[in-house]
């Protein structure tokens, strides 16, 4: 259901480089398994490899930049990011932007079952483009995901070996029974929109990729959720649940926040140590230069 043929696909195409002090920022796309071409940011440090490599994917609210400021610092620590932007939610800024023609399409896709496999499968390319790097050490390999790409993570935990460490921030365990109940805005925008037979297919679909299923399996790779206990979108049960559900070795933080994380310091502090327990052995330490407002 995940597997792409590789060795038809193009590597990295660069459309722009900025080099700072200790890395290089560099605008990248590629091209998907399925149809269209993924943005993505690559960030580069100047230090000799081999080098940890780190794979963001934001929630349903951001894009790519939402892990820009992260993925700066830890670039700063010796690690190369890549930060994908999802296609499969692009019809949402659309909604936001007024561009209603687009976004009536768009609602359509984001139902269509194929389009969320081809977003597990466009970050496993993105896994494979980012071990190829001269730089990259491919045994030392992380993912943070947050929200619905949290959800995407889990499954990825059980299907790719290739990734050492997972951060699951405010992870949809069964994004099927997000879609049934949650007041999340993509959740009530399908839900009005779709008829009543459509949308059962849908969720019945959905049910078979929820990452309750695939997190069992993601040992021996390590995992660590982080929940929010102010979330709007995710009860206390639900985020117990997916943390349950996964294999060893594990562990699972609380933070006095919304789903988003907003303004949760200590959060991005604890994914920093994790990352450098995992992979470094460094202390974990922000820079003084570096802010989380």
């Amino acid at each position: 259901m995940f597997e792409f043929k590789e060795e038809t696909l193009s590597g990295f195409e660069v459309i722009n480089s900025i080099s700072k002090d200790s890395f290089n920022i560099v605008d990248v796309k590629f091209e998907s398994p399925f149809k269209g071409e993924v943005s993505a940011y690559l960030l580069v440090p100047h230090k000799t490899g081999p080098l940890p490599g780190l794979i963001f994917m934001h929630p349903s609210q951001g894009n790519r930049k939402t892990f820009f400021r992260e993925a700066e610092l830890l670039a700063t620590k010796g690690y190369v990011t890549l930060l994908i932007e999802a296609q499969y939610l692009r019809g949402f800024e659309q909604q936001k932007s007024g561009r209603k023609k687009e976004f009536k399409k768009t609602i359509e896709e984001m139902a269509d079952i194929q389009k969320y496999i081809q977003s597990v499968i466009e970050i496993r390319r993105g896994v494979t483009l980012l071990s190829k790097l001269p730089k990259v050490n491919e045994a030392r390999i992380a993912f943070i995901g947050h929200g619905i790409g949290a959800a995407w993570g889990g499954i990825l935990s059980g299907i790719d070996n290739r990734i050492k460490s997972f951060i699951l921030i405010s992870g949809y365990g069964k994004v099927s029974e997000m879609q049934l109940t949650s007041e999340h805005p993509i959740a009530r925008l399908i839900r009005s929109f779709l008829p009543p037979e459509r949308y059962e297919y849908f969720i019945s679909s959905l049910k078979k990729l929820d990452a309750i299923h695939y997190v069992k399996n993601a040992s021996p790779a390590s995992i660590f959720f982080q929940f929010a206990d102010n979330d709007e979108y995710i009860d206390r049960e639900q985020a117990v649940t997916f943390y349950s559900s996964a294999s060893s070795p594990k562990n699972i933080s609380w933070y006095d926040t919304n789903h988003l994380f907003s303004n949760c310091d200590q959060a991005l502090t604890d994914r920093l140590e994790w990352l450098d327990e995992q992979f470094t052995g460094q202390n974990g330490k922000f820079p003084t230069e570096f802010t989380t407002n």
